[in-house]
């Protein structure tokens, strides 16, 4: 958990609000259907219900037995706790409201909105709020195999079915989060917990934690495009410097992918010359590795989010589905409807049919052959509607003198792991 993370919540501001998708006028069947999609899927993922009690101090230590520090940041540090009545171990975090300060109150108002929005077996959950008049009590559900971070450091790197078992689990989650308007925002290895030790359980089950810089969108439009400037350096995509949006999530997932296959070091350099050149995959580690895997890391760490897949496209891909199949992003869409309508006209001409006519409106009939030449906004449309994960993007302004950086040049938002996991 990190120093961000680590902040006080007042209970009598927390935001009880669920964001909606805005759906966005298209020409395009699949826009529309990706949107009413998403809208839906928030539609019908209520609430849950998290309790929020106010007791003293002393109170809080009665119902809880405190044991073993996990986790310590600026604004307090948290536990491994019993709690007596229900014999259920947890952990606690314990945030000192004169430390945290206003905005440490916000950013846990935020994040504790967010907890009340997710319910998924890949990420973790927040049982319950406790407030004393100088502290907040957190408490979480506990984890008990430490981090990816731990596990790297035990093993080096994993095999490429156990990193598929991970990657497999995190797209998931990630796809999860983008359907609910979320964007996480600080993806990395100390942020993706174990729930259980891998070495006692044969397993790998992951649980993405710390939203303390997650945000939540309201809409996929251009004016709710993203511009503060934060995360972990290491793992933040070239499109931060400027606006961005959920395929930054993605680039980190795919950081986080060659880190789990590899040996390289955990260090700034490797997202800096990937930014530059891309995974090139020429160090001897990568000759066990499939094609396959390479070439959805490659398809993950685009410099240009248009051509990024997006998290359910990622789950899609060959690596995990064992079928090969074709990713679009947006020139290959707009490529692919040009050549359709110039099919269409083809056709037209060699059949001697008259010209289609193109109507919206009610009860009119639509040929097959239709021509019409597709407007910038429906290109935009068209190619935003490529997965059936990506939102759907209106442009209101001009992107394309927007400076795409090699690497993060400006000093983000620093956070460090402040996360309810154990230290083993």
């Amino acid at each position: 958990m990190s120093d961000k993370e680590d902040k006080s919540l007042d209970a009598s501001r927390l935001l009880a609000t669920s964001p909606m998708m805005n759906s966005s006028s298209s020409t395009s069947n699949k826009s529309l259907t990706l949107a009413t999609a998403q809208r839906n899927s928030r539609k019908n993922s209520a609430e849950r219900t998290i309790l929020h009690t106010r007791m003293e101090d002393e109170d809080v230590h009665k119902e809880y037995v405190f044991g073993e520090i996990l986790g310590e940041g600026s604004f307090g540090k948290v536990y491994r706790a019993h709690h007596i009545k229900t014999g259920e171990t947890v952990a606690i975090k314990e945030i000192v409201k004169e430390k945290a300060g206003s905005s440490g109150i916000r950013q846990l108002e935020k994040e504790v909105s967010i907890f009340k929005k997710v319910d998924h077996r890949n990420i973790i959950h927040l049982k319950e709020v406790v407030e004393s008049p100088k502290k907040m009590y957190l408490m979480m559900e506990l984890c008990e195999g430490g981090d990816l971070a731990k596990l790297l450091k035990g093993r080096g790197h994993l095999t490429e079915s156990d990193t598929k078992v991970v990657m497999s689990s995190l797209a998931e989650a990630i796809k999860y989060l983008h359907q609910q308007g979320i964007l996480h925002r600080d993806l990395k290895l100390e942020n993706i917990l174990l729930a259980d030790d891998p070495s006692e359980s044969n397993r790998i089950h992951i649980k993405v934690s710390d939203f303390g810089l997650s945000t939540q969108q309201t809409s996929s439009t251009f004016e709710n495009m993203q511009e503060q400037y934060c995360g972990t350096p290491s793992y933040m995509a070239p499109e931060m410097n400027s606006t961005y949006s959920y395929p930054v999530d993605v680039w980190a997932m795919g950081i986080i992918m060659y880190y789990l296959l590899t040996e390289y070091p955990k260090d700034n350099e490797l997202n800096e010359l990937i930014s530059k050149e891309g995974p090139t995959f020429e160090e001897p580690q990568w000759s066990g590795v499939s094609h396959q895997a390479k070439d959805l890391l490659q398809a993950m760490l685009k410099k240009d989010p248009a051509h990024r897949l997006s998290s359910g496209e990622v789950l899609n891909h060959e690596w995990f589905t064992g079928k090969k199949k074709e990713h679009g992003n947006v020139l290959e869409l707009m490529k692919e409807y040009g050549r359709e309508q110039k099919e269409s006209s083809q056709a037209s001409a060699i059949n001697g049919t008259d010209k289609p006519t193109v109507s919206g409106s009610k009860g009119s009939k639509q040929s097959s052959n239709t021509t019409k030449a597709p407007s910038e906004n429906d290109k935009i449309s068209l190619a935003s509607s490529s997965s059936s994960n990506r939102p759907t993007r209106t442009l209101s302004k001009s992107t394309s003198g927007t400076k795409q950086a090699s690497g993060p040049s400006k000093k983000p938002e620093s956070k460090t792991n402040f996360a309810a996991k154990t230290k083993k």
